[in-house]
């Protein structure tokens, strides 16, 4: 599914809110601390978290609302990545399916 520069700056904007949204921010939060650093726990436990949340908004612009559709979606992003809005909310949206290595 490709995005125009308009749709896709919309659905990243959505899909940041929800992951915004308290309720989610909390739950992620906690599924990130209950993991402590073990990436196998992440992958099991985080992504299909993120996956979910970042479904509810893909499926709407014609993605699969799974984990592929996902990662379609952010790879479709990234090809608006020169415009530097674009840019942070694709980093801020990849960042909720890879473990903070801090």
């Amino acid at each position: 599914m490709a995005l125009t520069f308009e749709k896709a700056k919309e659905a990243a904007l959505r899909a940041n809110a929800l992951f915004n949204d308290p309720a989610n921010a909390k739950q992620m939060l906690q599924f990130q601390q209950d993991c402590e650093g073990d990436i196998s726990k992440f992958f099991q436990v985080c992504i299909p978290f993120a996956s979910s949340i970042l479904s509810s908004v893909i499926q709407e612009y014609g993605f699969e609302p799974s984990q592929n559709g996902c990662m379609q979606f952010t790879a479709e992003l990234s090809k608006y990545s020169s415009d530097p809005e674009i840019a942070v909310l694709e980093k801020e949206l990849k960042q909720r399916f890879m473990p903070s290595m801090s």
